[in-house]
């Protein structure tokens, strides 16, 4: 690909940004992917998967047995449930038999992915890069929720077993638009290295290689990056690099994570609620009921609620002011005003401070177990209708502007808070961490 036409990226070189010191290391940086052999595994649309959130154990299984290189099948456990071996063999194969391949030289990765969103056609750009995770000199990544240590252990097994990254941490560029017209003029410039529909949306990818490639990784560096997705992969990462990347080694690709970065002003940019499902209950509705009663405002009860008439409650409760939640219950459906929370606080946080920890009194430990998370409208209701949630709480949305205020400021939200939709889809790009080419 020639690299020399196309926009013009003001950003400075990183090596000028650090006291003239060209060798240090830069905090973003291209990298060579490997990446699906079309001509191998057929419809690229085939192999691509959710993200690695999305499905269950049982759901990744059944989506990877539709394609024998399905990218999902990178992330399905053994029969044990906890090691990854068989996982492992497969990748390596996969690498052996030409299934995928590693790019030539280092890349900026342009993705766009188009959708549909209320009637409308929306396109979200964003650009695959390489993170370092140095602690003293790596990239400015500002988490913005918490993480459960089941899910990070589990991740960080399956990075260190089949030694590759599938997928990537979404993070958020807070730069008033110039990354995204950066990108746009890439890919109105440069020819795609393929586009692919799948279920009714659009994929297509970019690389940009040399001068061009290294000057759009700092532009991304200049500024502070927020988390959007991903925080498991992240921290998992950085707890792998930290056993296993031997000190001094800043170039092994172990010490650096895949990112993809979207520009905060993009308009196709969508934050989504995640709705809590608990299990069970501590104790009778009534009670439950009784206690919220003392501690919140009911405005509104509405008795054996459909799915259809959630949906719609659900859309006025977006555009509720102040801090609203919805509690679904099989007998009825309330709406909660929440006490407190300022305009930045989440509602998220006040339903996790005052309805899962005071009036269910559940401490960490259960809460790990008693809740399921979802940000679809109709699975909360139909997973209370059929018994296998006792309570759905569904919540408006968090602003963008909060998550990046909360995260520059260094304060997190509960885990699942926010739903960045669409989802990142895995095996657009793979990180190898075992060769040593994985970043030129």
């Amino acid at each position: 690909m020639n690299s020399g036409n196309g926009a013009t990226v003001t950003a400075e070189s990183q090596a000028d940004r650090v006291d003239g010191r060209a060798a240090v290391s830069p905090p973003l940086r291209p990298f060579r992917a490997l990446r699906y052999v079309p001509e191998r595994v057929g419809d690229l649309a085939a192999v691509l998967g959710p993200a690695d959130d999305v499905p269950t154990a049982e759901q990744a299984a059944a989506l990877a047995a539709q394609h024998p290189h399905h990218c999902l099948h990178l992330e399905v456990p053994d029969p044990d449930g906890r090691s990854f071996q068989t996982a492992a063999r497969l990748f390596r194969a996969w690498r052996a038999q030409g299934i995928v391949q590693l790019d030539g030289v280092p890349t900026c990765y342009v993705y766009a992915h188009r959708f549909m969103l209320e009637g409308r056609s929306r396109e979200r750009l964003g650009v695959f890069l390489a993170a370092s995770l140095d602690p003293h000199m790596g990239a400015h990544l500002l988490p913005h929720e918490g993480t459960t240590q089941e899910l990070v252990e589990r991740r960080e097994r399956q990075l260190e077993a089949v030694q590759v990254h599938a997928g990537a941490v979404y993070a958020i560029w807070d730069g008033e638009g110039t990354l995204r017209q950066t990108l746009e003029a890439i890919t109105t410039q440069e020819r795609p290295l393929w586009r692919i529909e799948r279920s009714g949306e659009w994929h297509t990818l970019w690389a940009v290689h040399g001068r061009r490639a290294t000057e759009l990784a700092a532009l991304v560096a200049s500024r502070p990056l927020v988390v959007a997705d991903g925080h498991h992969r992240l921290e998992a990462a950085k707890r792998y690099a930290q056993r296993c990347v031997p000190a001094g080694s800043s170039n092994h690709p172990a010490a650096w994570v895949p990112i993809h970065v979207v520009d905060a002003a993009d308009p196709a940019l969508v934050v989504r609620p995640i709705h809590r499902l608990l299990r069970w209950l501590p104790c009778g509705w009534d009670a439950i009921r009784a206690h919220l009663a003392h501690h919140t405002k009911i405005v509104q009860v509405t008795r054996a609620p459909t799915p259809d008439m959630l949906i719609r409650a659900t859309e006025t409760l977006a555009a509720r002011a102040v801090p609203h939640a919805l509690l679904v219950h099989a007998e009825e459906c309330l709406e909660v005003v929440l006490p407190g929370g300022g305009v930045a606080e989440p509602d998220a946080m006040l339903v996790d401070t005052l309805v899962l920890r005071h009036v269910c009194a559940f401490d960490q430990a259960e809460l790990e177990q008693v809740v399921e998370y979802t940000p679809d409208v109709v699975e909360a209701a139909l997973a209370v209708r059929s018994g296998r949630a006792a309570l759905a709480i569904l919540l408006r949305p968090t602003p963008l502007e909060t998550v990046l205020a909360w995260a520059e400021s260094g304060r997190l939200f509960p885990p699942k808070t926010t739903y960045f939709f669409p989802k990142l889809p895995q095996g657009i790009v793979f990180f190898d961490l075992a060769d040593p080419l994985t970043l030129g």
